[in-house]
């Protein structure tokens, strides 16, 4: 696959994916597997890991997180 915005090698990578919740809570998920361009770092996330990322921002809006980090691998 190749990079949409540089044409760039993706590579098997991780990255870490900020959401903003209602304007005021702040939660990073950290590592999360996707494709990384190896020429300009876009990363590629695929649709069922995006699935799963919702899973855990949902959890983390209900455990009441205000600002914070969740690491993919341990959440998912």
């Amino acid at each position: 696959m190749r990079c949409p915005l540089c044409k760039g090698k993706m590579v098997t990578g991780k990255t870490n994916l900020p959401y903003e919740l209602d304007g005021e809570k702040i939660i990073v998920v950290r590592n999360v597997p996707a494709l990384v361009c190896a020429q300009c770092g876009d990363a590629f996330v695929e649709i069922d890991v995006l699935r799963k990322v919702e899973k855990i921002i949902d959890r983390a809006g209900r455990d009441g997180i205000t600002m914070g980090f969740v690491e993919y691998e341990k959440a998912a």
